[in-house]
């Protein structure tokens, strides 16, 4: 059974009970035998029993329909995301190298220089 097929068993077994509910509401107990009310609550547990079995049935089906399906939107859009993070981080990683390999590279003399100008001690 698929999805839609167990809604829409869910759909007749509830509209069996409902009947049966209306049915009985409209009768006179006291004019029924014991047989009769025991059938009926029998018939109307074995539905309702039909009716958790295939609501179970379908909690299940979800659950596996929660396994992602190659051709879902949410795996296409999953499969972006980490498409767009693995980029994101190579792009990251070039621009990091790429600023390492501009930063100028003092000299020895310009460094010196450098350095005693900026760390001079006034006599």
């Amino acid at each position: 059974m698929f999805g839609e097929d167990v809604l829409l068993e869910i759909d007749s077994t509830l509209d069996q009970l409902i009947r049966n509910a209306e049915v009985i509401h409209d009768v006179d107990l006291k004019s029924l035998s014991e047989t009769e009310i025991d059938a009926f609550q029998k018939t109307q547990e074995s539905l309702l029993q039909h009716l958790i079995r295939m609501d179970q049935f379908l909690k299940t089906k979800r659950e596996n329909l929660k396994v992602q399906n190659k051709r879902s939107a949410s795996y296409k859009i999953q499969e972006k995301l980490l498409k767009f993070e693995r980029l994101s981080s190579d792009v990251e990683e070039n621009l990091i190298r790429k600023a390492a390999r501009k930063t100028p590279i003092l000299s020895k003399r310009r460094g010196k220089r450098f350095f005693n100008d900026r760390f001079a001690l006034s006599i």
